[in-house]
């Protein structure tokens, strides 16, 4: 068959970027900062297992409830999929192709012929848009595009096992009762959604408790971690370009309120939006003093990139405050 015709679009971040092409597939145009505020996707996670080499700092939602909190925000219908079987799983997908639908794929890109990736990431989405002989064309992050991968690699992309990992799931999207005149609404309780939990979050790693938790703890990375260096480069990396769309996701935050305000005339969005953007450039700071470090600097960095975090843990807090307030 051919590749579905659709514009493909290519985004900062992965899950926001599949779902974007799955809705235009059903004639939907949405911004990928819109899906991804729909989707609840500002978040923050501070994350440092025993068996990590390197802490983890995130700033979203976890994998897969972003498209699910679309969903639910929009009235879509989500048909999702797994199985333990690669052979069925690449039917199911083939079937799903030839009745001309885009298709969500989560998988490990490691495995993918293109991938430039040195390590494994099982959480990792892609929107496969059709398969030409023996491959398969699928929708990448801005930094890729449009890439196409042999049936060989898919299945090992898809089966590979690991944190976050699923069932070489697929996810389709049915525009069900979907309704334009909902979007405003659907921000403004999006919008108090995020701002709740992020306020109130379930473990003291998580939300404004965690950007805490994580300016405390890095000022003892230097003597903790066995290659602090190298560690500071990689979270650093991650933070700013690892699908992130700069300042770990508040970027693309502040864009979302800033389309929010102009849905629902809420004033307050427009003004944190304000706020967010310059957030957004502070966390870029803390990215940049962690990756540009060198032995003789590591400390001075981590001492500086901590008193960063540390003002943002209240800046945060205090935005997502107003944000509660504005949203009620």
């Amino acid at each position: 068959m051919a590749v579905i015709d659709i514009s493909p679009y290519s985004g900062d971040h992965c899950e926001s970027t599949a779902l974007l092409n799955m809705l235009r597939n059903h004639d939907i145009e949405l911004s990928e900062p819109l899906i991804f505020g729909l989707g609840q996707g500002l978040s923050f996670l501070y994350w440092h297992s025993k068996q990590m080499p390197n802490p983890f700092l995130a700033g979203r939602v976890k994998p897969d409830h972003l498209m699910r909190n679309v969903a639910d925000a929009l009235s879509l219908q989500l048909g999702a999929q797994e199985t333990s079987s690669p052979a069925k799983a690449e039917a199911t997908l083939i079937k799903a192709l030839d009745e001309g639908q885009v298709v969500g794929l989560k998988l490990d890109r490691y495995h993918l012929d293109y991938a430039r990736e040195n390590h494994h990431f099982a959480a990792h989405y892609v929107a496969c848009i059709g398969y030409e002989d023996d491959r398969f064309v699928v929708v990448e992050t801005r930094s890729l595009g449009v890439q196409s991968t042999s049936r060989e690699s898919m299945a090992r992309a898809r089966s590979a096992k690991g944190p976050m990992s699923s069932r070489n799931l697929s996810v389709r999207v049915d525009p069900g009762g979907y309704d334009e005149s909902l979007l405003a609404k659907a921000c403004q309780t999006s919008i108090l959604a995020t701002a709740q939990e992020f306020l109130s979050p379930p473990i003291t790693n998580m939300g404004f408790k965690g950007i805490a938790k994580a300016g405390s703890l890095m000022r003892g990375w230097h003597d903790r971690l066995d290659r602090p260096v190298e560690a500071m480069g990689i979270v650093g990396t991650s933070m700013e370009e690892g699908g992130t769309g700069g300042g770990l996701f508040r970027t693309l935050w502040a864009q979302f309120l800033e389309e929010a305000h102009e849905l629902t005339g809420i004033e307050a969005y427009d003004a944190l939006a304000v706020e967010y953007r310059r957030i957004a450039k502070r966390w870029t700071d803390v990215a940049n003093l962690l990756r540009d470090a060198d032995d003789a600097g590591a400390r001075r960095a981590l001492d500086e990139a901590a008193s960063i975090v540390d003002a943002l843990a209240a800046d945060e807090r205090a935005a997502m405050t107003r944000l509660e307030e504005a949203s009620r």
